[in-house]
């Protein structure tokens, strides 16, 4: 039975709610604070606040206590919620770094206390619930806006950095989500046409937003759940005509997809056809060209050992830059070379005084392509990802490449899996274990490159064995199968976006993830009435 708290208690816990979602693409602080205050109204919603005396109060947090959590633990649901928390303090037994894993345990703090908050909370009303997610997509706008600002600017070595507060992977989980929720309410609120076509607009914008970002993940999830919902819709859809022309479009899309993928990395790969006699031989200032398409590679479909007057090109850029280059195994002389090649100019003086004082800033912050600043976006980070390959396959150097970097991980954590694939390491010794393999294999990842598994699954494989994996699994699943008043459109797109992203990403290893997770994981399930829609 719910602890009666009125109408002010429910706009105080609205309240909390909504700083919840304010701060999850904003604030780790904020986050923190927000979860206490959610826990101070779970103790104190409900108490007569007019004639409080000490032992009233005493009697009162008591009350709610013993109500709320027999509230709690009676919901089976909940209860499975939390048992990926219990998970990793059963892993204690296991474990003989205990001062990491404390440290786990309270990053992880979220899901313990937001399903058992949230699930022994009376469900919000669907104005009230909408109000929420509305708060949380103004919260991801926010931060996006910021981050075009800092794209105009050019103030940013790095893509990722232009999400200004958390992680760039978390907040494009955030836009993923949106996009998906301002979908269903476009569907289903019977908003006006302008309010519609603000729905709109912002969708493109986040899904614009998400590929300027770079966010491969997000373009993966977007491009599966679109195609997952319109097949869905066609198969109930019992007129053929119109499932023949959704199928064909769904078809059309992913065929472009495919061509334009096989099209980047086609142009990456094919440089313009040499033809000996028209090339120049030497620079304006009388110094021979070398022409080497052997030791340089294809970049951007240009050889970038042609036209390269070494000499020359260096001591061009020593007379306009402080970072002096000497020889070409000194760091700079790949960028400055790849960075020439890349705005298609010649690597002599005549190349270098081209160069804008940005282009010179760039290159003095390793900044190895014009296009990784002035035309972020897929094209970009698939010709990233194609640099990456070819170094990796030349010498498995994963460092510089968050893609390959991940296929280390995931060897590491395949290889500790094979030494302990019951049980696991335990919660504390992940970190051990993994500093421990990449000693004895002798990685080329630099320290600070040297990091867990980036899959969420494979990181509970690591800590709790197959065992730990499957129930992890089961709790993940398990709300869908119990209830059928939880088996709705919001739940199920923001469950399957989590479990993909946890394909790439150990999402429950951060602050950030793992409030994103257990927040709406909870809230979707428990706050929002099922009766209001």
């Amino acid at each position: 039975m719910k602890v009666e708290y009125g109408k002010t208690g429910t706009y105080f816990y609205l309240v909390g709610l909504i700083l919840m979602a304010i701060f999850i693409p904003t604030s780790k602080f904020g986050l923190s604070v927000s979860q206490f205050y959610l826990l101070a109204l779970w103790l104190l919603l409900g108490i007569n606040m007019r004639s409080l005396t000490f032992k009233s109060l005493f009697h009162g947090i008591c009350y709610n206590v013993k109500t709320r959590f027999n509230d709690f633990i009676h919901n089976k649901v909940a209860v499975v919620m939390v048992s990926i928390y219990l998970l990793h303090l059963l892993g204690l037994v296991f474990t003989s770094d205990f001062q990491y894993a404390f440290r786990d345990l309270r990053i992880k703090l979220p899901l313990l206390l937001l399903p058992m908050i949230l699930s022994s909370m009376k469900p919000l009303s669907k104005k009230h619930s909408d109000t929420v997610l509305w708060f949380f997509i103004a919260s991801v706008f926010f931060v996006t806006i910021l981050g075009f600002v800092k794209y105009l600017r050019r103030d940013f070595v790095d893509v990722r950095e232009l999400s200004v507060f958390v992680s760039h992977i978390r907040v494009s989980l955030c836009m993923v989500f949106s996009i998906f929720i301002l979908g269903y309410y476009l569907v289903k609120r019977r908003y006006n046409l302008l309010i519609k076509g603000l729905i709109v607009i912002l969708m493109l914008w986040f899904l614009w937003q998400i590929m300027l970002w770079e966010s491969f993940i997000g373009i993966v999830i977007v491009s599966i759940l679109t195609v997952s919902i319109l097949l869905i819709s066609i198969m109930r859809n019992k007129n053929m005509i119109v499932r023949i022309s959704v199928i064909a479009v769904v078809v059309i899309v992913l065929l472009s997809m495919i061509y334009y993928l096989y099209d980047v990395i086609h142009r990456y790969r094919t440089p313009e056809k040499i033809i000996v006699e028209q090339l120049d031989t030497h620079t304006k200032l009388g110094n021979p060209y070398v022409f080497d398409t052997i030791s340089y590679r294809i970049e951007d479909g240009r050889y970038v050992g042609m036209y390269l007057s070494i000499d020359e090109m260096i001591n061009a850029w020593n007379a306009r830059s402080d970072k002096k280059i000497y020889s070409i195994y000194d760091d700079g002389y790949g960028s400055l070379v790849r960075y020439l090649t890349s705005k298609d100019l010649r690597k002599d003086a005549e190349g270098v005084s081209q160069l804008t004082d940005d282009d010179v800033m760039n290159i003095e912050n390793g900044i190895a392509n014009f296009n990784y600043i002035e035309n972020p976006g897929l094209k970009t980070r698939i010709m990233k990802i194609m640099v990456a390959y070819d170094n990796y396959a030349d010498d498995r150097d994963a460092n510089g490449s968050s893609v390959f970097q991940r296929v280390e991980y995931i060897k590491a954590s395949l290889n500790i899996i094979k030494e302990n694939p019951i049980m696991g390491v335990g919660t504390g010794d992940i970190s051990v274990a993994f500093n421990d393999y990449y000693e004895k294999s002798n990685s080329k990842l630099t320290r600070e490159n040297r990091l867990r598994s980036h899959n969420q699954y494979l990181a509970i494989t690591v800590a709790f064995g197959v065992v730990g994996l499957i129930w992890f699994l089961f709790s993940m699943i398990y709300p869908l199968f119990a209830d059928k008043k939880n088996i709705n459109y919001l739940y199920i797109v923001f469950l399957l976006i989590m479990m993909l992203s946890m394909l790439t990403e150990d999402t429950l290893e951060t602050q950030i993830g793992v409030t994103l997770f257990a927040f709406f994981n909870s809230f979707l399930v428990f706050t929002i009435n099922s009766d209001t829609d």
